[in-house]
């Protein structure tokens, strides 16, 4: 009796670095930057002023993106596996 299991080609290796890479991207990318103190003088004065703190977070286009290439890695990853008996 043969055992099969499935192996990855390197399109299917490619898709699970697209599958799993765009979370912690977007996780770093939406994270506040490190301000000098300046800076974060300026921001606590504008927060008391106009009672918002304003936030640039990433555009549409780089959400998207990420968001798309998730989809796309998990369709490489189910394409780029083959059977490979033992």
């Amino acid at each position: 009796m043969s055992v099969q299991r499935y192996r990855l080609t390197p399109l299917g290796w490619l898709g699970a670095a697209l599958f799993v890479l765009p979370t912690p991207i977007a996780a770093w990318i939406s994270s506040p930057a490190k301000l000098s103190p300046g800076e974060d003088m300026y921001k606590k004065t504008l927060a008391e002023v106009s009672g918002t703190i304003p936030y640039e977070g990433p555009s549409l286009f780089v959400v998207t993106l990420l968001a798309t290439s998730t989809l796309v890695g998990l369709v490489m990853l189910l394409v780029g596996r083959e059977l490979h008996q033992d």
